[in-house]
């Protein structure tokens, strides 16, 4: 039991930078579909490339978890309490846009209701930056942590832009090319990152206990 749960934490660690990297170059679409809608008039699908490409990112950091487990346990567990909840919603987002894409659903703010953006909103935020604080805690060059914490900062930045000039397609173009850079950073950075030697086997330990 312990070592399959181990092998699974092991597993999205070794992909969590390609997950990144998939992750922002799916928001590199987002980013261009926004471009698309902001300087032309060019009629364009509804864009799978937000909800999939957050939906990848949140997956991918979960690889950081075994890292943070060990040395900030609080922290992490808080983290990976609030990222179950992001996932679900970004999953739920992602299957809900796809729906739209085939036809089933007019819009997706149609099909689900304004509380539950919120949540998905507040959860994304919250987890990027308790896995960015547990990161820096763990990473002496803070590098990582940094670069956790920017997709937080800039959906929070989205959120305030929104809420004092509403959301137009140019939030898409910049806040949504920063996202998918910030990502593109993330997973190239944790190719060469010095992992600490010493968490499979105490991730094995909290799993059990």
């Amino acid at each position: 039991m312990v070592s399959d749960t181990t092998s699974k934490w092991g597993s999205i660690e070794r992909w969590s930078p390609t997950l990144f990297l998939v992750g922002g170059a799916l928001l590199v679409g987002h980013a261009a579909m926004s471009g698309i809608h902001a300087f032309t008039e060019v009629a364009t699908p509804p864009d799978v490339f937000v909800t999939t490409g957050h939906l990848v990112a949140l997956v991918g950091l979960l690889g950081l978890y075994p890292e943070i487990i060990t040395r900030t346990p609080r922290v992490a567990r808080a983290g990976g309490a609030v990222a179950v909840v992001a996932l679900v919603s970004w999953f739920v987002m992602t299957v809900t846009r796809f729906f739209e894409l085939a036809g089933v659903i007019s819009s997706l703010g149609d099909a689900l209701p304004e509380p539950f953006f919120i949540v998905v909103l507040a959860s994304t935020i919250l987890t990027y930056v308790l896995f960015g604080i547990a990161t820096i805690r763990v990473d002496s060059s803070w590098t990582v942590g940094l670069l956790v914490l920017a997709p937080g900062a800039l959906t929070a930045a989205l959120v305030v832009d929104s809420a004092l000039t509403g959301v137009t397609d140019l939030d898409g173009v910049f806040i949504g090319g920063g996202l998918a850079l910030s990502m593109l950073a993330l997973g190239y950075t944790l190719r060469t990152w010095d992992r600490p030697t010493d968490h499979v086997a105490a991730t094995g330990d909290v799993t059990a206990g």
